[in-house]
């Protein structure tokens, strides 16, 4: 699907395909997952290659920033949401020149319908494509912002449990390993993301410079002062970023320290309880053994005897370890 802006507002006529230009004072032009009717129809308007797909999620810096001719060839990856909720990317083409700007994606990205939103109702200044290239730059970076702020909070909610004494997981050991084992799922979840959008702000950061290199013959001052303050926002996104990663790190050793911890103290509860039934059943044993000359055998209390022998048997050693603070 393509979608054809000016200046200050979406162009609304419907645009055929087999013609050979474009619509009067198109400066951005948004294909959402473009069949090869319209990118023919661009190829042939623009006189350029459109970008294929397998292009666009190329990781090599030559891939990902080159320029032909006037037009300046960017690609970037964003990150998505499945139905399920697990982040994915999607790869996001930029094809700008002094004229106009050409946007290639193949999923719904917020950054891109709050922009078209924003010229449909009139609420952008005019600006040319290098003016749109900028406000889509700008919508991406304060979606990623809330994204890291979201995962941020989240790992604070999960911090809480992990570490309060009044946590959501204590006082239950039954449970205490299903929940350590959600912990984990959802820091990874976690870590997923913020790794995803750390690729998202490498490939900004990367293709921000670039942009100002070879843009710079018909960038105006005031958009080049916005790609610095572009510049500045990536710096401290990735600082954020690296914050984030670092307290991931933290929560997984501790949910799996914790782990270890509640391996151990099975572990030592059956040790326990192990050794502790090791003297009745040494005393059980011996009187099993049905010698004639074992003189309990003939008194008239032996068999209570007995019992009350490896009941103590039992309970001394049990009571040693409560002691000891071993159970």
């Amino acid at each position: 699907m393509l979608a054809f802006h000016n200046s200050t507002a979406r162009i609304e006529t419907p645009v055929d395909l087999s013609k050979d230009f474009l619509p009067q004072g198109t400066s951005w032009i948004d294909a959402l997952n473009p069949d090869e009717k319209e990118i023919a129809f661009l190829e042939r308007t623009l006189a350029i290659r459109i970008p294929t797909y397998d292009r666009l999620v190329e990781i090599e810096s030559s891939s990902r920033l080159a320029t032909e001719a006037d037009h300046i060839f960017l690609s970037l990856s964003l990150v998505v949401r499945t139905e399920d909720g697990m982040p994915r990317t999607t790869p996001v083409g930029f094809v700008l020149s002094r004229e106009l700007l050409l946007t290639l994606h193949f999923q719904s990205l917020k950054a891109f319908e709050s922009c078209s939103i924003r010229l449909a109702n009139g609420a952008a200044a005019p600006q040319d494509g290098a003016g749109h290239f900028l406000t889509i730059v700008e919508s991406i970076i304060d979606h990623v912002a809330d994204i890291l702020e979201h995962a941020g909070s989240d790992l604070d909610d999960i911090s809480w449990r992990i570490f309060s004494e009044n946590g959501a997981y204590k006082h239950e050991p039954r449970k205490e390993g299903a929940n350590l084992r959600r912990v984990l799922r959802q820091v990874g979840r976690t870590g997923d993301l913020t790794s995803k959008i750390s690729d998202s702000l490498l490939g900004m950061g990367r293709m921000i410079p670039y942009v100002s290199a070879n843009a710079a013959g018909y960038l105006s001052p005031a958009a080049k002062g916005r790609l610095e303050s572009l510049s500045r926002d990536i710096t401290s996104l990735n600082d954020y970023e690296t914050h984030l990663t670092d307290k991931i790190q933290l929560l997984v050793d501790a949910t799996l320290g914790f782990t270890n911890v509640e391996q151990n103290n099975v572990f030592r509860v059956l040790t326990v309880f192990s050794i502790i039934g090791i003297p009745p059943t040494f005393v059980a044993s011996m009187y099993g053994m049905n010698f004639k000359t074992m003189p309990e055998y003939d008194w008239a209390w032996g068999y209570a005897y007995g019992l009350c022998v490896i009941a103590l048997s039992a309970l001394i050693p049990a009571l040693w370890f409560k002691w000891r603070g071993w159970w």
